[in-house]
């Protein structure tokens, strides 16, 4: 597999009150199953956790015990990055608590700062209550150091009161991103919702929004969603202050295309056949796109200037595109172009991977060909160290699970 390049960034952090930090807790495993040289097996059975980002030679995963590092090239894991106040004690945060709900927590994000590089996770924490003051819920929005695992700087944004009464069904925590100093974070239950802005260097809350959830985070717009019952709007927000930009478009979900465009996924309880439609984010204002019209697309973006966007309105690939930061379609897979329209499973730095009935596959993501060199395998994660993929079959004649892999596998990327 041939990647080349370093990791991600997005941010947080708070120095005129930094937190004591907690030590990182260093766990001991049995040595883990490898299937070849310098592979790594991961979740399952093996007590490994599976990376939900990746940071150089590190895995990063969030779970109730705090920010999770896995060394990739050892399998050793360090958990630190604690929370001072959780909500649910006890409670594996790591899965849904009911059928088809979103997980409590969101994936750590990795970031950039002037005081250094960050891994930020956000969770739904309790502080007591003392005397007369009750108790209340908040967002902690924790920092940790990618070096050690240890919690740096923690900062708390409150949640309304009437989040003591939420149940824990479809209760999700999590960070959207980050801008330059300011990062986003959001809270969601099935009918209520809370969007905030921090100011990282200083810890200060610039804006909280009630009723609303981040979805999408561009250079200065917060496109969120209304949490509402009785109807599905997206809205936009200026990210600098969280004053409404636009508001009034009836969807269920945005996706990145390029910097400053989004596409709307238009269906809604209301309109369950709906359809897409691209936006400037700044705006809302409705753009030409060959992705308008047809339900059904997502898209990826590969950390650089490409977003691969795949149609799948049921279970198959019907067409794969890809698109610059301009939203300009650069090459296209369809059924009808005499080629095999492959499920991609991620796209990073200007490659794109997935599988078809004939195996793994790599392409350019400036022309869409297939790419020389070849692929043992689709990860759904990759860096320019590791790629994080589903684990062989148990024959060769079987394919791996990459839709639904219970176990997965680290393996060295060649760049």
């Amino acid at each position: 597999m041939a990647v080349a390049g370093a990791s991600v960034a997005c941010t947080a952090t708070r120095p005129d009150a930094p937190a004591t930090p907690s030590p990182a807790t260093r766990q001991e495993f049995d040595p883990p199953t490898v299937f070849g040289p310098a592979q790594l097996t991961l979740a399952g059975r093996t007590g490994l956790p599976a990376p939900q980002a990746l940071d150089g030679v590190y895995g990063w995963s969030l779970t109730d015990a705090g920010l999770t590092r896995v060394d990739l090239t050892t399998g050793e894991v360090l958990v630190g990055g604690f929370p001072r106040a959780p909500l649910f004690r006890g409670l594996d945060l790591s899965r849904p608590t009911a059928i088809g709900a979103p997980e409590i927590l969101g994936a750590p994000v990795l970031a950039d700062l002037p005081s250094g590089r960050r891994v930020l996770a956000a969770w739904p924490v309790e502080q007591p209550g003392q005397g007369t003051t009750p108790s209340q819920r908040g967002i902690e929005l924790v920092s940790a150091d990618p070096k050690t695992a240890q919690t740096l700087t923690s900062t708390t944004v409150p949640l309304p009161r009437s989040w003591l009464e939420e149940s824990l069904t479809g209760f999700t925590v999590y960070v959207t991103g980050v801008v330059g100093t300011t990062a986003v974070v959001s809270a969601a239950a099935a009918d209520a919702a809370l969007t905030a802005a921090v100011d990282l260097p200083t810890g200060r809350l610039l804006w909280s929004t009630p009723d609303v959830a981040a979805q999408l985070l561009t250079d200065d717009t917060v496109v969120v969603r209304l949490r509402d019952l009785a109807r599905s709007e997206l809205r936009g927000l200026a990210l600098a202050d969280g004053r409404p930009r636009w508001a009034g478009i009836a969807g269920s979900s945005v996706s990145p295309l390029g910097t400053s465009r989004a596409l709307v996924d238009l269906r809604t309880l209301d309109n369950a056949w709906g359809g897409s439609q691209v936006i400037d984010t700044a705006t809302g204002r409705e753009l030409d796109s060959p992705l308008n019209g047809q339900p059904g697309w997502t898209c990826r973006r590969d950390q650089q200037s490409l977003t691969v966007c795949s149609l799948a309105p049921y279970n198959d690939t019907d067409a794969v595109l890809g698109f610059d930061d301009n939203g300009t379609e650069l090459w296209r897979i369809t059924r009808d172009a005499g080629r095999v329209v492959p499920t991609v499973t991620t796209a990073w730095h200007g490659m794109v991977y997935g599988y078809t009935d004939n195996g793994p596959v790599v392409l350019d993501g400036r022309t869409g060909a297939d790419h020389p060199t070849p692929s043992p395998d689709a990860p759904i994660l990759v860096n320019g160290y590791f790629a994080i993929t589903a684990a062989p079959a148990a024959t060769p004649e079987q394919r791996p699970n990459y839709r639904h892999p219970s176990t997965l596998v680290a393996r060295p990327t060649v760049g």
